[in-house]
């Protein structure tokens, strides 16, 4: 996995710890495991300033999600952002790299996430966004950043 440091000045880097419970921590392991070790988001605005969010098991975040094997990360960013919303996108350029560290007290693991600027190719989102083993309730444009959302910080600075 590469080091926080060998990233451009201009990409914005930094480490999170997240404590989650046993059954998600199992569930990244394995991912990670059989080979993840990244995963990317987009921050994707419309012409008129909003941006796309995805409602995943009661919390907003960007839509993404792992890179398979043998995908770029930015092919990874198109295919999920379009699973899980409808929206094609065309991938500018990365924003931020997280180091994310997951624990259930006892152990821990690690995976890289990438954030990217995207543009929509077009705004119409799907009417049932996600695939069928995926928790998304919706996707939705936001003229404003849900103050419960994943890494409110992280894409106030980046936006």
């Amino acid at each position: 996995m590469p080091s926080l440091s060998a990233f451009e000045d201009d990409v914005f880097t930094r480490r999170v710890t997240r404590t989650v419970d046993e059954t998600t921590f199992e569930t990244y392991h394995a991912r990670i495991e059989n080979g993840l070790e990244w995963a990317v988001g987009a921050l994707i605005e419309d012409r008129e300033g909003r941006v796309l969010f995805v409602r995943d098991d009661g919390r907003w975040m960007l839509p993404g999600g792992g890179v398979e094997t043998g995908e770029t990360r930015e092919t990874a960013l198109v295919r999920e952002v379009h699973e899980e919303t409808g929206v094609e996108i065309s991938v500018r350029e990365l924003l931020a790299v997280t180091e994310v560290t997951l624990t259930d007290d006892d152990r821990e693991t690690q995976f890289h996430f990438g954030t990217y600027r995207a543009t929509p190719d077009d705004t119409e989102l799907s009417s049932d966004p996600g695939l069928a083993d995926e928790g998304i309730e919706r996707a939705e444009w936001r003229g404003e950043l849900p103050a419960d959302c994943l890494d409110h910080d992280l894409i106030q600075r980046v936006r």
